[in-house]
């Protein structure tokens, strides 16, 4: 009996083993990063970016396939030039070193006979792009190789350029849409009606076709997000608002910056540190326009996500030196403290684009 107790333990320890519990894998996720162009000519060079993200463990092997031509790849990024005529479903997945693959995600690209190509929007936009309630705008735009540009219901078609006068009763954004027989392009442009109240206080909201951010990695996005968004990248949001309307004769009394309507992705505060807010100004915002750093001028810092309107003396004084200056826009940089969180962790705050609103009350 001595003899089988040593024997006896092991095979329990055995079994014990065997009967533990284990951990299942988790299949990975796929990311396109930037096809470019997404319309192009036949032969022309075609970029493709993707990456995945496993949890608990690395990717192994990636694959781009193409609802016309089948496989194209087998790397998370290469350039191509022999896509044939039509247009392709692009489908991007990832493998685990477990063997599990992840969802396919999907884009389209377009590939046209040389000489016919997708509608241009030369130009599209509202001036002045801020009025008072009562006042009007004049909409102008120019569009190449297009069949037919449309302004939305209120308008309809126009030609191919011309200019048309609007009175919106509260802020709106146009979206003139050109189409041709190979796709369409858009573009928008926004009227704010700016509120000019008795004590003369003006309430603007961010210009949508200004606003924006820019990646690390040198992309330019329209959504004005900041901090590590879902490419895991770091991102910079800029806001712009249209002062013209502030006589350059003003004296600023108060500047308010109310960002509550923003949204929350992770927990960015907790992760990336403060919100630093710099005031900037930029033309067409462009991968120039990062800083990538924190630097001393900052108007102020942001701790928490924000509840309320945050009231500022630095921010008006900001204001009062774009108005001395004859600039019809005052515009900020947002940069959390930190550049990256841990791993690649979504922690990002979304400004959302057109719903910042500066308040700022003035003296003749």
């Amino acid at each position: 009996m001595k003899k089988l107790f040593p024997i006896l333990m092991v095979l329990i320890a055995t079994v014990g083993c065997l009967m533990a519990p284990s951990v299942p894998n988790q299949p990975p996720t796929a990311y396109i990063d930037s096809i470019s162009p997404v319309n192009a000519t036949l032969g022309k060079t075609v970029t493709f970016n993707g990456n995945g993200i496993d949890s608990d463990g690395i990717i192994a092997v990636y694959n781009w396939r193409s609802s016309l031509d089948g496989d194209l790849s087998n790397s998370a990024s290469f350039k191509t030039q022999s896509l044939s005529q039509g247009t392709h479903t692009i489908w991007f997945k990832v493998q685990d070193n477990e063997g599990e693959w992840s969802k396919e995600v999907s884009a389209n690209v377009i590939i046209v006979p040389e000489g016919i190509g997708q509608p241009v929007v030369e130009s599209f936009e509202a001036s002045p792009s801020s009025i008072v309630p009562g006042g009007s705008s004049v909409l102008s735009w120019n569009v190449s190789g297009a069949e037919t540009v449309n302004l939305g219901l209120e308008i309809g078609n126009v030609a191919l350029s011309g200019t048309k006068v609007v009175s919106p009763t509260e802020t709106k954004t146009y979206t003139l849409t050109a189409t041709s027989p190979v796709g369409t392009a858009t573009a928008t442009a926004q009227v704010v009606v700016a509120e000019v109240l008795p004590d003369k206080k003006v309430e603007l909201y961010s210009i949508i076709a200004e606003d924006g951010q820019v990646r690390r990695d040198k992309v330019v996005l329209q959504e004005p997000d900041v901090g590590n968004t879902k490419t895991s990248a770091d991102a910079e949001a800029f806001l712009s608002f249209d002062i013209s309307m502030i006589p350059e004769d003003a004296v600023i009394t108060s500047a308010t910056l109310d960002l509550t309507t923003a949204t929350m992705h992770g927990a960015p505060f907790n992760t990336l540190g403060m919100l630093y807010v710099y005031d900037c100004h930029y033309q067409t915002l462009s991968f120039h326009d990062y800083s990538g750093e924190i630097v001393p001028g900052a108007l102020y810092t942001i701790v928490l996500p924000p509840s309320q309107p945050i009231i500022s003396q630095t921010l008006a004084s900001a204001v009062q030196r774009r108005v001395d200056d004859g600039s019809s826009r005052f515009q900020l940089r947002f940069h959390f403290e930190k550049a990256k969180c841990c791993g690649r962790q979504i922690a990002y705050m979304s400004l959302g684009e057109g719903k910042s609103k500066l308040i700022i009350e003035y003296q003749d």
